[in-house]
């Protein structure tokens, strides 16, 4: 075994089991209303909390005994490829545009613009069919939650939509 591939393994167990502790310790100091009842407002997260911690708990078994995991759609002993930083960087600028633009320039623009950005980076070639693809996804989205669900989404610049 190699420390540095078994590093990074645990480093996921443990971060598992560290968020599992935490839900559960937040669980058990949440104030539950009188009238609740035995099944009350703490069954769900305790259930939750339980099943991340054993989870995490049979991957630290699972990594002690050897069996480490395999990048997906890799074959045992492939070389595995680098991260692509380039793209890596334009997904995450895309998705720090987002709460900048949600509020100011409203849901539509700031929905296209976000997966505009995360589609190019992706690989979409075709920009103008990008573009396209982008707002009409982003007015079904804005339509089906403020028009159908009567969730309010912030209109923005186009308040003609509300």
């Amino acid at each position: 075994m190699k420390s540095k591939k078994i590093g990074g393994e645990l480093a996921f167990a443990g971060s598992l089991l560290i968020l599992g502790l935490v839900v559960l310790y937040d669980t058990s100091k949440m104030l539950v209303p009188p009238g609740s009842g035995t099944v009350g407002p703490q069954i769900f997260p305790y259930l939750v909390s339980g099943f991340v911690i054993l989870i995490s708990l049979g991957l630290f078994v699972q990594i002690f005994r050897g069996n480490l995991g395999v990048p997906e759609g890799t074959e045992f002993g492939e070389v595995v490829e680098k991260t692509d930083f380039k793209s890596l960087a334009m997904v995450a600028g895309s998705m720090l545009t987002y709460p900048l633009l949600i509020e100011r320039a409203g849901f539509i623009i700031a929905t296209t613009v976000v997966f505009f950005g995360v589609a190019f980076a992706y690989g979409a070639k075709n920009l103008l069919k990008n573009l396209a693809i982008s707002i009409i996804f982003s007015f079904i989205v804005y339509f089906a939650f403020s028009k159908g669900l009567n969730v309010g989404l912030p209109a923005g610049i186009l308040g003609i939509f509300e």
